[in-house]
């Protein structure tokens, strides 16, 4: 471990594994359309090109199967208001996507959700056992147009910071501002999402675990309408490893 940063990649699959597509109410279309609309596609290699494997946390499968950033139970989670928790039941039409199904739900969450957090937690402990600090780089992107889990009229800014009051430096925020505002981009911070992802047993304890969401907005780096990387993809690419590395260094200080 060079510096203690590390990349959650937490809905970059489009896995749905063959034992779990029949729990969808919906067709294999509308399925896809699901998919195209809430996965963060191509965001692994956005973020991640040249990064340590070692020193990313991606998860296995589609968030349509587990959702790793929701709280594990629905009574902690604001998104499980629009069925939209850790196991979804809710599509972003609204529309069943699901049946709620306990026995079912917790299966789901100890093949995927528990290992991934696991993984997380001792990867963090081992950071902070050595450099007596973490960083956690949360890689996300974000579509034109709404979904349920944000405002009808939330603004838009091409570069989302996320932060969490506990867990989020002001001067971490504020590297990251200065850094895409001065390579020309518009930021806005917590908009239009707040929060950020922080290992479970870390969370709201440890001030040396600190964490930064990112969103980009996918019209910057592909085609929403077919999922294909548009010509602004490099761009962004090279940009955010530039990021990467400011932060690695500042991790590492």
């Amino acid at each position: 471990m060079q510096f203690p940063l590390f990349l959650h990649l937490p809905h970059a699959s489009s896995v749905i594994p063959e034992g779990f597509r029949g729990d969808f109410l919906v067709g294999a279309a509308e399925l896809a359309d699901e998919q195209l609309r809430l996965e963060d596609r191509h965001t692994d290699d956005l973020f991640g090109a040249g990064w340590p494997a070692a020193q990313t946390w991606r998860a296995p499968v589609s968030r349509l199967v587990v959702d790793v950033e929701r709280f594990r139970s629905d009574d902690r989670e604001p998104c499980a208001a629009v069925g939209m928790g850790a196991v979804y039941v809710r599509g972003t039409r609204g529309q069943a996507l699901r049946r709620p199904d306990p026995e079912r739900r917790e299966v789901l969450l100890k093949t995927y959700y528990d290992p991934h957090h696991r993984a997380c937690e001792a990867a963090t402990a081992q950071a902070l056992a050595t450099w007596g600090r973490c960083v956690v780089l949360d890689a996300h992107s974000y579509p034109r147009g709404p979904l349920p889990t944000q405002l009808p009229n939330a603004p838009q800014p091409e570069i989302g910071l996320g932060t969490d009051a506990f867990h989020t430096p002001p001067a971490l925020c504020e590297l990251a501002r200065t850094y895409f505002k001065d390579h020309g981009l518009e930021v806005g911070v917590d908009e239009p999402f707040s929060g950020t992802f922080v290992p479970t047993c870390f969370w709201r304890s440890d001030p040396r675990v600190q964490s930064l969401m990112v969103e980009v907005r996918r019209d910057l780096y592909m085609d929403e309408t077919t999922g294909a990387k548009n010509a602004g993809f490099t761009r962004i690419q090279e940009l955010l490893s530039g990021f990467r590395a400011v932060l690695a260094e500042d991790a590492a200080d």
